[in-house]
């Protein structure tokens, strides 16, 4: 059994997880730890981080450094959400955190935040069956979920978090009045998306995840005096938001035994999200106590290469081209192409595995890069890879981390078109290893492409000859297949580049 440790730098607070689990992926919590660091306050006034709350940040992590240190973890992910990613000096943070503690802290997006929170939830209730939204509500935004038998029908990350409305409506006369007013428009907003997404399909369950729902969870028992923490229904909700509007700041506090950091935030995260929860047509809510933290623990768990098994793996891998192959049937893709396409690239892939030396994790990239390749034409059929790649570059591809939905988008820049160039944007911000990698799955791509140009599947196999200094490419199928030979004679350079071997297409 080996202990791992999750770090959540929130926008109302950050808060570290210990776990140990076991060689199954099951997990206990050993330790939790949590620092009242708003960082929030100074981001949704001023678009950036005050030296004054850095340094309160920064002696938060030195003491999550000493309990890490105590529990003697394998190893540690720390990621920074909504007020991070609006946060002008965010980088300076990151840097300041790395230098003091070693902890690298990463900004991750709404798209991956919401992925982590799934994978949470997903480990203590059963998401394969029904229709469910996830709804977590942190301090800078609302992480949505919308799942139809266990698949991500929509994902959405909203900046309407409950420290972001508190600094909306400070100094604001009437702020009850604007608060409703702010909450209806982005909940029919909610209403539209789920509607568009599953059409007269009734949502079965909603689930909450986050510190101000635990707390409403809480409060059920000990305000209410109703008996279980682990759900609430919408008129509980309502009165819990009649209680907390009928008292002060300090009443709160004091009459509900809130923390201050909490007392606030509350009135907004509740009304909140009664909102969502009346325009989603759900009248109770389940809280299953785990979220983000959670969520990274099992992501870090199922990285570590002592733990990885073929059947996670393969279940993983499955789960992201579930996502590919939804986001590509909404813009309409050839989808017996495409697939055709991620057949025969995978198939190179692994013949040419002895000299590219690329992992899993990078034929899955491959995979999606190749079901996807075309998404672009339903913008325009001039310069659709780049039309296709912005399209993955801004959509959910759920299972992929950000750096890899990146490496997606490059690899699909760069399947037809101009090469690489120092002068491309997206190109230059890739390190050594990335672009190595692009060219080769790029170039893999290149060649295949070629071979199924007219989408007449005439190609069925490729196989390889390698020597020391040349691949020698062979594709067999229907016919004389000149035409496909000579396209991916054309488009072999990028893939000869990126292996370091002359191609010969036979």
């Amino acid at each position: 059994m080996e202990t791992f440790g999750a770090i959540d730098m929130g926008s109302n607070a950050m808060r570290l997880a210990i776990a140990r689990f076991s060689p199954n992926g099951t997990f206990e919590i050993l330790a939790t730890h949590r620092e009242p660091v708003r960082l929030g306050h100074d981001v949704f006034r001023l678009r950036r981080i005050t030296p004054a709350m850095m340094e309160r940040a920064v002696a938060g992590f030195l003491k999550f450094e000493q309990v890490l240190k105590k529990h003697k973890v394998k190893a540690v992910r720390a990621v920074g959400t909504s007020a991070l990613r609006d946060a002008s000096n965010a980088a300076v943070f990151t840097d300041r955190v790395a230098r003091a503690t070693g902890i690298k802290l990463e900004v991750i997006s709404g798209d991956d935040e919401a992925r982590l929170i799934q994978r949470a939830v997903g480990s203590c209730l059963n998401l394969k069956t029904g229709t469910k939204l996830l709804i977590d509500i942190g301090g800078g935004s609302v992480e949505l979920t919308l799942l139809h038998r266990g698949k991500v029908v929509f994902a959405d990350s909203i900046p309407i978090g409950s420290v972001r409305l508190l600094e909306m409506l400070r100094g604001r006369k009437q702020p009850t009045l604007v608060l409703q007013r702010l909450i209806r428009l982005y909940a029919k907003g909610i209403r539209r998306q789920v509607k568009r997404s599953i059409g007269r399909t009734k949502i079965t369950c909603a689930i909450g995840t986050g510190g101000n729902l635990e707390t409403l969870g809480e409060l059920r028992t000990r305000v209410l005096g109703e008996g279980s923490d682990k759900f609430i229904t919408r008129l509980e909700l309502q009165k819990l938001l009649a209680i907390f509007q009928g008292k002060s700041l300090k009443e709160r506090i004091e009459d509900l035994q809130l923390r201050p950091d909490r007392a606030d935030v509350i009135v907004p995260a509740t009304a909140l999200l009664i909102g969502i929860l009346r325009e989603s047509g759900v009248s109770i809510l389940k809280i299953p106590k785990v979220g983000l933290r959670e969520g990274t623990l099992i992501d870090l768990f199922e990285r570590s290469s002592a733990q990885s098994s073929p059947t996670r793996t393969a279940a993983k891998a499955a789960s992201i081209v579930s996502s590919a192959l939804q986001l590509g049937r909404r813009f309409q893709i050839d989808e017996v192409h495409a697939k055709h396409v991620a057949k025969l690239s995978l198939q190179l892939f692994d013949r040419l595995r002895t000299i590219h030396r690329l992992g899993a994790d990078l034929r899955v990239v491959l995979q999606v890069a190749s079901l996807l390749h075309d998404v672009g034409y339903f913008i325009s059929g001039t310069d659709h890879h780049k039309h296709s790649s912005y399209i993955v570059s801004h959509s959910l591809l759920v299972g992929l981390s950000d750096s890899q939905r990146e490496l997606v988008a490059a690899i699909v820049r760069y399947h037809t078109g101009s090469l690489p160039s120092e002068e491309h944007p997206q190109w230059c911000v890739l390190d050594t290893a990335q672009r190595r990698s692009v060219r080769i799955l790029s170039g893999i791509l290149r060649i295949v492409e070629e071979l199924d140009k007219e989408h007449l599947r005439r190609v069925s196999t490729v196989s390889t000859r390698i020597t020391k200094r040349t691949v020698i490419v062979q594709i067999s199928g229907k016919g004389p297949l000149l035409v496909e030979r000579w396209g991916a004679e054309r488009r072999k350079q990028l893939l000869e580049k990126g292996l370091q071997r002359d191609i010969v297409i036979a």
